[in-house]
């Protein structure tokens, strides 16, 4: 990576607005004033630090090909708000994930995509927030006109099965990676955890092997409370009617499961990382349904505030329309390369 590559993160975003305003072909696009280095607010809720982790050739298809005149930028954004501002009280719960200093804060991943001769640049750029850290790119037409891409994450749930799903939280984004957006865990006011009822499933599995707790093919993101099957309830079902009462209903004895990470239920493997799993003494019949309602408790980097993502989206790629009431101009965040990179 070049030392000129966090120059140009911040540099081409500094021309864009006026470029923006003149723009013919907005469609259906998000304007992206400033892109990651916006204005904070009075109250506030801002990035503070950009990180360029990685700076590629634009590469697609299998076998991958590299796209002339393109590069693409990927990092991550750091950004806090103020839970005392009246507009940020519609984030539910963001009183629970203060930090000493009462802000609460963020780290966001992002990818840009861009022409690699800004001058040839048209000025456009969509911003996209790619599902469950899907990997985003802008297409063959937007890049024929120039256009710039970025995708950033807005899903904090933290939960992946594998480095190739989901949204699990990294300490860098390469570009190609899947994006991932950390948020705090909430705790009580007193600093004890927050802990509530959790249902999950298990379908179409088999066997006497330990099986996972799986949502969309990623994990179910909570750790049980306890690890004793009598304060929860684990049943199976022959199917359930399209308003969802169950059909053939049979309870499962707490003695006849455990919470593990795999294993059997007579050798089980000790549960000390996601995904959830259950070890059942007479193993998954496929036909049948299984459900678990346990109680979660908090985890290191789990159980976070969700509903802070929407800000984190907002932060990233704010037009200046949402808070054009009280944004106020101060100096740009840093913007802070790897040394490894240089």
């Amino acid at each position: 990576m070049q030392t000129s590559d966090w120059m140009t993160a911040r540099g081409f975003l500094h021309c864009l607005p006026s470029r923006l305003l003149a723009a013919g072909r907005l469609a259906i696009s998000v304007a992206f004033c400033a892109a990651l280095l916006l204005a904070p607010t009075a109250a506030y809720a801002r990035v503070t630090e950009i990180v360029v982790d990685d700076s590629q050739p634009l590469v697609i298809g299998t076998p991958p090909v590299e796209v002339p005149g393109y590069r693409q930028i990927s990092g991550r954004a750091f950004g806090e708000l103020d839970p005392s501002d009246p507009l940020n009280a519609i984030i539910q719960d963001i009183d629970l994930g203060k930090d000493p200093d009462g802000k609460v804060r963020y780290v966001a991943s992002y990818v840009l995509t861009m022409p690699t001769d800004l001058s040839k640049a048209s000025g456009l750029m969509w911003h996209d927030v790619p599902n469950r850290g899907t990997p985003l790119l802008i297409g063959a037409q937007e890049r024929s006109f120039g256009d710039i891409g970025l995708a950033s994450a807005w899903q904090g749930d933290n939960s992946g099965i594998n480095a190739a799903n989901g949204t699990t939280v990294r300490p860098v984004q390469m570009v190609g990676d899947r994006h991932w957006l950390q948020v705090p865990v909430a705790r009580n006011p007193d600093g004890t955890p927050i802990t509530g009822l959790v249902l999950g499933r298990i379908v179409n599995r088999g066997g006497l092997d330990a099986q996972p707790l799986i949502v969309q093919t990623n994990p179910l993101p909570y750790f049980p409370a306890s690890l004793d099957t009598s304060q929860a309830t684990l049943v199976s079902r022959d199917g359930e009617t399209m308003e969802g009462a169950a059909i053939g209903e049979t309870p499962i004895a707490s003695s006849d499961w455990k919470f593990c990470g795999g294993g059997t239920f007579g050798a089980p493997v000790p549960l000390t990382s996601i995904p959830v799993q259950i070890c059942l003494k007479n193993g998954f019949d496929p036909t049948r349904l299984y459900q678990v309602v346990y109680t979660a408790r908090d985890h290191p980097r789990r159980c976070p505030l969700v509903h802070l993502t929407g800000a984190a989206t907002t932060d990233m790629g704010d037009d200046g329309d949402l808070r054009a009431e009280r944004v106020q101009k101060v100096p740009d965040p840093p913007v802070v390369q790897r040394e490894a990179l240089e």
